[in-house]
């Protein structure tokens, strides 16, 4: 069996050889140039943007973490968030990885108990993950009527129904089979709660059960989580909508959605940071809507020096977290 360092080992190697065989003839020097004509206005404007929709993001995980009555600061979830998403990127699969870490701080640091720190990143990455497929499942269906003729867009999003209708299930079972869920969380951090350092803390086992009804049963939590969920993903529109006009591509509401679905598309690939599919699928689309190739590039270029700057702020905010003083803020 592959162990998963040599996973890792080969999803990169993968990854930065598509990368080279897609980029190996690309004008870098015009490119470069492109994105060095940019304002300061516009990259105000893109940094501002970029920033909200990481504290919507936050402020979603801030709601629910108050639903299961935890008290943690919104600076101490930012940390968190921003710690994780790094872990996120460079494991295979930019959609997970940096969960076990942020439960684990959430123990380790914040003395949230096993139970409540899992249902604490678990409720998150649910809204997360729900309202990403749903939303990319609606683009399928706009591009099924309005671009049917690219490709089978009729079987994409049969596909993603059925991933969306799994994931309702496991979240269907995580609510009416929670004590099952407590008694593996609780019989496995028995290892977490003989850590000499916590020895003399008043730390209990928390009940699972007790903390989830609290979320379920708290209305306004989850309308507030689903609501800004929403928010983040129009501004997610809108930055991709601002970053296009910055190199003059105006695309009508089918040209843009194909562009959005097929750079969604490639996220759900398991290689890290997208790096390699997401290139693909964004000189795909270009071609398809008959745009240059310079101005794909370009666009590629400003997204992954955005994800560089979010990598080196997330490894910033993994070092704080580690030297941080521990603090109990829960009840």
């Amino acid at each position: 069996m592959i162990s998963y360092k040599a996973l890792r080992i080969l999803s990169w190697l993968i990854a930065l050889t598509l990368v080279f065989w897609l980029s190996h003839d690309l004008p870098f020097g015009t490119i470069f140039e492109t994105i060095a004509n940019l304002t300061v206005k516009q990259w105000l404007y893109w940094s501002s943007i970029n920033l909200l929709i990481i504290l919507v993001f936050v402020w979603r995980w801030k709601v629910l973490a108050k639903g299961l009555d935890l008290r943690l600061h919104f600076f101490d979830l930012l940390l968190l968030r921003q710690a994780g998403q790094s872990i996120s990127f460079i494991t295979p699969g930019p959609q997970f990885g940096g969960e076990p870490l942020q439960i684990f701080l959430l123990w380790k640091k914040y003395l949230i108990s096993p139970g409540d720190s899992v249902l604490a990143v678990a409720a998150d990455r649910a809204f997360e993950l729900w309202t990403n497929f749903f939303v990319l499942l609606l683009g399928i269906v706009i591009l099924f009527f309005t671009q049917a003729e690219l490709a089978d867009w009729l079987s994409i999003a049969l596909v993603i129904g059925l991933i969306i209708s799994i994931l309702s299930l496991s979240i269907w079972l995580l609510i009416h089979y929670t004590e099952t869920l407590e008694t593996k969380i609780n019989k496995f951090s028995q290892r977490w709660l003989s850590s000499k350092r916590l020895a003399e803390v008043n730390f209990r086992l928390s009940n699972t059960t007790e903390s989830l009804t609290k979320l379920l049963t708290n209305k306004i939590a989850l309308f507030s989580a689903l609501l800004l969920s929403m928010i983040g993903w129009l501004l997610t529109f809108f930055e991709l909508y601002l970053v296009l006009s910055f190199f003059d591509i105006h695309l009508n509401i089918s040209q843009f959605v194909l562009l959005l679905v097929a750079m969604r598309l490639a996220f759900l690939l398991p290689l890290p940071g997208g790096i390699g599919t997401l290139e693909a699928s964004i000189f795909w689309s270009f071609g398809v809507l008959a745009v240059a190739i310079n101005s794909a590039a370009a666009l590629l270029a400003l997204i992954r020096f955005r994800d560089a700057i979010v990598l080196g702020v997330g490894f910033v905010c993994l070092r704080l977290l580690q030297t941080k003083t521990v603090t109990i803020r829960n009840s």
